[in-house]
């Protein structure tokens, strides 16, 4: 058996959730990305994985039918949001209505799972921004029995993932409400355990922030301590994402970012939007929400009381939104870290021009204090 190229392999696991001999893995290449890796020797030739792949098989695009303004009711997920707290509070919904939901979190090893819960306490955990590619695990079969069980469910994850989920399961389904992220790009998460391991920081991290309340800020914790916390200008991975140099090779050309969406909702930060002209003045953060299916508006429809919308135009959202109209493009720092990958992650990203110049302000910084102390 052969699946897609691994040039295009987005790393959703949908071959993986649908193999029934589980012959089919997640491997590491030689840039550290995860790509599908089958063992012959379990393999039976079935078919499955090749009919299931959303690279090999066409996908449904919806152009969305609504565009929103949108932020949450909740104060304390206010303050505790990377964005408009929009995820937050569609989880809060469903969960309500006696659903399961699914969210990333980080296990033990700061690895981004997607994981199934029932249970209101796991929200803190899938709340801010992960920039880093998450892994979808067994959550697709685990969708699919709840499905079979007549649960309500909700999914929230990266395009590519929701497209992987819809293949597996043969299509949208009306107990799943599929909500997708507007992705910038994702690296390999082997990229954020190999640069925070690097860090060598006195205890062992618990979790990465790089939204909420501190935004744009790479930050580690332990629980509720703070270990770490650089600035965006100031830390060589988050720079490094912003700026495009450490994606998968395929997110460089997703089919993803544009208007047209796969999800039932889709959901990010409203960049641009003018807030003087809003209906109700707010000066907190506010996202931005693309209805693309009837399934789709009638979960907004249902959450009149965790949100609060207001109706825009999908020209007005797509003029600061990139991903909205194509995919990142890869920096020019991307062959200098690709050329010093082996390394090590945080040696290739400091080789970087971009991580030349935080070195260099570094050093900076440092002599400026001992001017002071002087």
């Amino acid at each position: 058996m052969k699946l897609c190229d691994i040039e295009k392999c987005t790393g959703c696991g949908a071959c993986v959730n649908i193999c029934p001999k589980k012959a089919i893995a997640m491997a590491e290449t030689d840039t550290g990305k995860t790509v599908w890796f089958i063992d012959e020797t379990q393999c039976v030739e079935c078919g499955m994985c090749e009919k299931t792949c959303p690279v090999l098989n066409s996908s449904d695009f919806y152009e969305p039918v609504k565009t929103l303004a949108a932020w949450t009711l909740n104060e304390h997920d206010k303050k505790t949001c990377a964005s408009g707290g929009i995820a937050t509070a569609l989880y809060r919904l469903i969960l309500e209505e006696n659903g399961v939901i699914y969210g990333c979190e980080y296990d033990d090893d700061l690895k981004p799972v997607i994981s199934r819960s029932e249970s209101i306490k796991d929200i803190e955990a899938f709340k801010s921004s992960k920039y880093v590619q998450s892994s979808t695990e067994g959550s697709f079969q685990q969708v699919k029995k709840d499905l079979a069980d007549n649960r309500k469910v909700l999914y929230v994850g990266t395009p590519c993932q929701i497209d992987g989920l819809i293949h597996f399961l043969c299509g949208s389904q009306d107990n799943l409400v599929t909500v997708d992220i507007i992705c910038h790009g994702a690296p390999p998460f082997k990229y954020l355990q190999d640069y925070v391991k690097a860090l060598k920081v006195k205890k062992k991290p618990t979790s990465v922030t790089f939204r909420g309340k501190y935004d744009y800020c790479f930050g580690l914790f332990d629980g509720e301590e703070r270990i770490l916390l650089n600035k965006a200008a100031d830390d060589y991975y988050l720079k490094a994402f912003l700026n495009g140099t450490s994606f998968r090779d395929n997110c460089y050309q997703c089919r993803y970012a544009g208007k047209d969406r796969v999800s039932d909702l889709t959901i990010g930060d409203f960049w641009g939007l003018d807030k003087k002209s809003l209906n109700q003045k707010y000066e907190g953060k506010i996202s931005l929400i693309l209805v693309n299916t009837t399934n789709g508006q009638k979960l907004i429809d249902r959450a009149q009381d965790y949100l609060y919308t207001e109706e825009r135009s999908l020209e007005e959202a797509r003029k600061h939104n990139e991903q909205l109209n194509h995919p990142m493009a890869a920096h020019e720092d991307r062959d200098a870290f690709l050329k010093n990958y082996r390394q090590g992650v945080y040696r290739a990203l400091k080789s970087t021009n971009g991580g030349k110049e935080i070195t260099k302000n570094r050093l900076k910084g440092r002599v400026k204090k001992l001017i002071k102390r002087k």
